[in-house]
């Protein structure tokens, strides 16, 4: 820590638990007010940026969920998961073209007719996909149910339902918080290995992503109360979240286009280069996976060092 920032944190360690995270949540909450007009008028990257913001408050709502009282923290969080599912659904085709599009970049040795097909199907077809499914989400965004669920967590943030827990000394109450987080993830991830089912990999890659956003939230502005540590949590985190990240995007565009190769066949039309690029993410699958043990060697480290500040 700088000077600054040494005296930064001890201000904040004079606050208590809760109005420090009331304080990161509201930071959060004023970066949604931005991204969701951006979100709905569909600008380069902002659904994207407006679900890890999503993701964001719901993972720091679950790991500092004991300063709150846990039906309204429950209620609040299936409210914007409802919204994270929403923009999940636009963003997943965002994700396949974007796989598609370097995947077909590879295959540079197939005949242009199968590759304009693969193109049309991959690529075209799923951009019209995508224009509806955005419809849908920008059409839901316009409903009460939506205006209620900025109403709730404006509520929260101005009246929040705090524990006895909250009025701890932040540093304290919030490092014990985020310890128990660490060693969650720690644990989530000593259970799998590299050939692990997916889904199994994917609850750990959200463990990790919980534990970053938990860490960053007391590491970053307005609420610098921690150190080097902490921060090195938060690196551990997202290295685990962005590895089996990259695995599952290649797993579920080997699926996407296996699905796309059957109906190809169905209607008679050739599938060769599809299988190609299905074959290819299962490779490329296997290979994001390969560094796991080191990056669960890396996580385990810094929630060891963080447990023994």
């Amino acid at each position: 820590m700088t000077s600054g920032s040494a005296q930064a944190g001890a201000d904040l360690a004079d606050l208590d638990a809760g109005a420090a995270i009331v304080r990161a949540l509201r930071a959060i909450a004023e970066r949604l007010d931005v991204l969701e007009p951006a979100a709905v008028a569909d600008e380069p990257d902002a659904v994207h940026q407006l679900r890890t913001h999503v993701r964001r408050l719901r993972s720091v709502l679950a790991a500092y969920r004991p300063l709150f009282d846990a039906s309204i923290v429950h209620g609040l969080r299936q409210r914007y998961r409802e919204v994270g599912n929403e923009l999940g659904t636009v963003r997943d085709i965002e994700v396949r073209v974007q796989v598609a599009e370097r995947a077909l970049e590879e295959l540079d040795d197939a005949p242009p007719a199968a590759l304009a097909a693969a193109r049309a199907r991959l690529i075209d077809a799923e951009l019209e996909t995508h224009r509806l499914a955005h419809a849908r989400f920008v059409q839901r965004q316009r409903m009460p149910r939506a205006s209620a669920r900025r109403a709730m967590l404006a509520e929260f943030l101005d009246s929040p339902p705090v524990t006895p827990l909250a009025a701890g000394r932040a540093d304290e109450v919030l490092g014990d918080l985020l310890d128990r987080e660490a060693r969650r993830t720690a644990e989530s991830a000593a259970r799998v290995g590299a050939s692990a089912d997916p889904e199994k990999l994917h609850a750990v890659r959200k463990a990790g992503r919980r534990l970053r956003y938990a860490a960053e939230a007391v590491t970053t502005d307005p609420v610098e109360l921690f150190d080097e540590h902490a921060q090195a949590l938060a690196e551990a985190g997202e290295d685990l979240h962005d590895a089996l990240g990259d695995h599952r995007d290649e797993v579920l565009f080997a699926e996407h286009v296996r699905r796309s190769a059957a109906h190809a066949a169905h209607q008679g039309e050739p599938v060769e280069v599809l299988v190609r690029l299905a074959e290819a993410a299962d490779r490329r699958a296997a290979a994001r996976v390969h560094g796991l043990a080191a990056v669960k060697h890396e996580l385990r480290r810094a929630a060891k060092a963080w447990a023994s500040r």
